[in-house]
């Protein structure tokens, strides 16, 4: 029998359509939307304390606000003008405990963030000029050249840090067959479209798919290195299609949306 129970779980109103973690932190920030009222929400929770920092606020617009990133105790929320032009139009920083907005920019646009600033691109007469900004103040602290800015998009990404993301094998991979069967051996499900694997300690973290009366069901399974079922999860049924990092590990946490609105976490050591 599955030993796993969640060591926190929390319901939203709306639709969980984004997660986003402070790793230096672990905060974790969550975006809900409520379709029919067609406004975004954001939340703040301690992974490790288990506590609601804040929650259920409208940042920028009620509803074409989005996260973007989270660092150094900040998140980065952004504002696009709608789904035909998805293009930035404003931006703010919000404090990642208290949830208060620090400062914001209208007439400029996000295009990389490290640990010492965030690089914008701001209209300056026909042409755009670049520079990096202080994360607590929006001061800028110097301009940024157009080949320097360009330069960090070649850079590896450093904002993974604690967080653990699981790797991608669809059914065309030579890995998707032999964790299929790993995963008929120890469920009897047969996984389709696409599996992701992750492999913390002796444990190993998949979430597969399967057909369930024509529609997909995704299930979570952890299990130890004997095969041991650690936890055995449905988290989601009659899917039309399969999502991307259905799950993410934060220093010792799995962390997991069921049925769309359920935020769970398991300690995983």
């Amino acid at each position: 029998m599955p030993v796993y129970s969640p060591s926190f779980s929390k319901v939203f109103d709306g639709t969980i359509w984004k997660i986003i973690a402070d790793n230096e932190k672990g905060v974790l920030f969550i975006e809900t939307r409520d379709g029919d009222q067609r406004k975004a929400f954001f939340h703040s929770l301690d992974i490790q304390t288990k506590k609601v920092l804040w929650s259920g606020q409208s940042i920028l617009d009620p509803w074409w606000s989005s996260l973007k990133i989270a660092m150094n105790g900040n998140v980065l929320i952004v504002k696009f003008n709608d789904p035909e032009m998805p293009e930035q139009r404003g931006f703010a920083v919000a404090d990642g405990v208290s949830g208060k907005i620090k400062w914001g920019r209208e007439d400029a646009q996000v295009m990389h963030t490290e640990a010492d600033g965030i690089i914008i691109s701001q209209a300056s007469g026909e042409e755009s000029s670049y520079a990096k900004l202080d994360w607590n103040t929006g001061n800028s602290l110097r301009e940024i050249s157009v080949k320097e800015m360009f330069s960090t998009f070649n850079k590896k990404a450093q904002q993974l840090g604690l967080v653990d993301y699981p790797f991608h094998f669809e059914e065309e991979n030579s890995f998707f067959t032999k964790i299929q069967e790993y995963i008929e051996i120890i469920t009897k499900h047969k996984a389709v479209r696409m599996i992701e694997y992750l492999e913390k300690g002796d444990k190993v973290l998949i979430s597969y798919y399967i057909y369930e009366e024509e529609k997909l069901a995704n299930f979570m399974l952890v299990a130890d290195e004997k095969g041991a079922v650690l936890l055995h999860e449905k988290l989601r049924g009659a899917l039309t299609g399969i999502g991307m990092d259905t799950f993410f590990v934060l220093k010792d946490q799995l962390v997991v949306v069921k049925n769309n609105n359920e935020l769970q976490a398991y300690v995983i050591k």
